[in-house]
């Protein structure tokens, strides 16, 4: 990852203002408070450590609750409520001569995928992360062997899957069987989904010419295909729908590259420069 921002802000008698993005490297701006203010009195000096802790834990709060929410929700066609509100801050705290910030984006979640984790390749480009789901499949066997690397999902006209939707395909494929023997998922019946979809390898009729097994899979499938009846589908996991096979998942060879997309830093860069300057001015002028 590139380094993120660090903003600093030089004191009189040598203390620091920073506020930090992000959790890696850091990269320096300062600032300068006579150049900001001009020249500050006696008054001023006393009551200075007060307004430099409002002026930013404003920008700090703005920053992240509002400025990259905000970007988040005009860079990305869809998003969630948990994604948005992944933009945390820390409250200043006093550091020696040092007051510091923090603004990062959450990196744990109790269900699902830390935002920090698959908003990253977003943010810096490159390959995009690796999901609990597609980790499932590589354990299993379904990706990243003889198959392709990544599963990419079948949005085409729909936007995004239902909620539960890959956890559904993961148990209908038999991807979850050590969960249920091993958990409390062996009592959930809605979890017990075996044969409502279906895993189609890549080459499976080569495959299946050497297996008994994989041949008596290869011809269900056919019989399941009733759109294109006796043919293999392309690769990927489908539904078994009355009528026929829908693709919900589609079997890639390699993992996807993408680009950047999301520039967090410079939003998080002018957003700080821009708030504490106005918030430090506001507050002063009140004195």
């Amino acid at each position: 990852m590139p380094p993120l921002p660090c903003f600093k802000f030089q004191g009189w008698g040598g203390s620091f203002l920073r506020a930090y993005t992000g959790f890696m490297a850091i990269a320096e701006v300062t600032f300068r408070p006579e150049e900001l203010i001009g020249k500050v009195n006696e008054l001023e000096k006393v009551i200075l450590p007060n307004i430099l802790f409002k002026s930013l834990n404003r920008a700090v709060f703005r920053t992240s609750r509002e400025e990259l929410r905000d970007a988040a929700k005009n860079t990305f066609t869809q998003t969630v409520p948990f994604t948005l509100k992944s933009f945390l801050y820390d409250r200043p705290v006093q550091r020696g001569d040092n007051l510091e910030s923090r603004i990062y984006i959450r990196d744990d979640a109790p269900k699902g995928n830390a935002p920090a984790d698959y908003l990253g390749p977003q943010i810096t480009g490159g390959p995009v992360y690796r999901t609990r789901f597609q980790k499932r499949l590589e354990s299993k066997g379904i990706i990243g062997s003889f198959s392709g690397k990544y599963m990419v999902p079948n949005i085409v006209g729909r936007g995004r899957l239902p909620k539960g939707e890959y956890t559904r395909a993961l148990w209908g494929i038999r991807a979850m069987e050590d969960v249920r023997v091993q958990g409390p998922m062996n009592k959930k019946r809605g979890y017990k989904t075996s044969g409502t979809y279906v895993w189609v390898p890549r080459n499976l009729a080569d495959l299946a010419r050497g297996d008994d097994g994989i041949r008596a899979h290869a011809g269900r499938i056919r019989g399941l295909n009733k759109r294109d009846p006796g043919k293999l589908p392309a690769a990927g996991i489908y539904k078994v729908m009355a009528g026929g096979l829908r693709q919900v998942f589609i079997d890639v060879p390699n993992v996807p590259i993408v680009r950047r997309k999301f520039d967090f830093y410079a939003v998080a860069e002018d957003s700080i420069h821009d708030t504490f300057r106005e918030e430090l001015l506001r507050n002063l002028k009140r004195i």
